[in-house]
């Protein structure tokens, strides 16, 4: 499931190790992976459908979602050292992590209202 929103695992690891996106992302692949793949699924359920062109192939993916994605994977990793906001005690704790709204107004831009005024 990893490659969404990318072609390939190497790209979502170059991406997402982009110093000038997350300058502490995990060096270990497996964590990164795991980051990314909880990142991506909230992202997936939470974004508009990508949709399909007029031959029924699907249009790429918008950037916006990758950036998402890794602004999504960030605040997990955040998440995982935070004190505090735990539902449950000891080892049957839990920590909820929705979407943030910078998150949120990526993948569904609130659009601008007329006014009268």
């Amino acid at each position: 499931m990893l490659p969404w929103p990318w072609d390939t695992v190497a790209d979502a690891h170059a991406e997402a190790r982009n110093t000038r996106l997350w300058a502490d992302a995990p060096a270990d692949d497996v964590t990164l992976d795991t980051l990314l793949e909880a990142a991506s699924d909230q992202v997936h359920r939470f974004a508009p459908a990508v949709g399909v062109d007029a031959a029924g192939d699907p249009l790429p993916v918008p950037p916006r979602y990758k950036l998402a994605t890794i602004y999504q994977a960030k605040e997990l990793q955040a998440a995982a050292v935070r004190d505090g906001d735990v539902i449950g005690v000891g080892e049957y704790g839990l920590r909820a992590r929705p979407l943030v709204d910078s998150v949120k107004q990526l993948l569904r831009p609130q659009r601008g209202r007329p006014g009268v005024g």
